[in-house]
This record gives C-alpha cells, structure tokens and sequence, in this order.
C-alpha cells in the first residue's frame, strides 16, 4: 500500500526536494531553477509568445507573469514584437533573451549542471530514466484530457 495517497502531496515533497538542490547551487548566480529554466527555455526556442511559452512550460498566464517580471526588470529578457502568428491573441507579446541574459544563462550553466550531477547522484540512473519516462508519460495524458478535466 502507498504511504500518501494523494499524487499532489507526494509529487510536491519531490519536487520540493530538487528545487532546494537546484536553487542551492544556482544561487551562487542569483537565479532560482524557475528563473533559470526560463532563461533556458527562452534561450532554447529564441523568440517566442508568452502565451505559447506559459503552455510549453505548463504555467498559467498570471504565473508566467510573475516570474519574467524580474527577469525583464534585471536587463535579461527583453519584450519584442512578434508576427501575429506567433501570438494567442492581439493582447500577447513575445520575449527573447537580451545579450545580458544569454551570457547569465551561459554563465549558470555549470551550477545547474552540478545540481543535476547532485539529483543524478542520489537517484540513480535506472531511478532517473524510470522517472523521467513516468513524468513524460503522465505529461502526454494530462495534455491529451486538458479540455475534460478542466
């Protein structure tokens, strides 16, 4: 029998614990894993909508919001104009990372690299490939119900 029944908290209290790794050792350059992970996903895709880049990273407008907030206001994403295809809708805008945010994501690459070295470590690599797939397959079947469960 499972200890908690409820996906929420179990999920919670594991990604509570990877967060305190990935924040310890990016701390050293003043980001969080949030703010790093947007930094990377910006970086990764170049410019992009919000709205699209919000769904890519399964956050809801307000929270993606919040967190490129101090992100735009450190100098390391700027706003731009993007084609209205690119957009959701007329109210949307895009971002990229400016000159000064591609070097902080570059330079805190190795902190992240060491705090995934740290998460690797302490799961294992036949727990971390298991986990990954699991996580990617519960991913795929909350996308694919999104519109039936909210």
């Amino acid at each position: 029998m499972m200890k908690n029944e409820c996906s929420c908290t179990t999920l919670r209290q594991l990604t509570r614990k990877m967060t305190n790794i990935y924040d310890h050792y990016l701390a050293a350059d003043e980001l969080t894993i949030s703010q790093y992970s947007l930094l990377a996903r910006i970086g990764k895709y170049g410019p992009i909508g919000v709205i699209p880049l919000a769904n890519n990273m399964g956050m809801d407008r307000s929270t993606m919001s919040r967190t490129l907030k101090p992100l735009i206001g450190a100098g390391w994403i700027e706003t731009v104009d993007l084609p209205l295809e690119m957009l959701t809708d007329k109210r949307s805008f895009g971002v990229r990372l400016s000159a000064e945010g591609e070097r902080k994501w570059k330079q805190s690459k190795p902190n992240w690299r060491k705090a995934q070295d740290v998460i690797n470590t302490i799961l294992g690599d036949q727990t971390h490939h298991a986990l990954m797939s699991l996580v990617d397959d519960a991913n795929v079947k909350f996308e694919q119900n999104e519109t039936a469960t909210l």
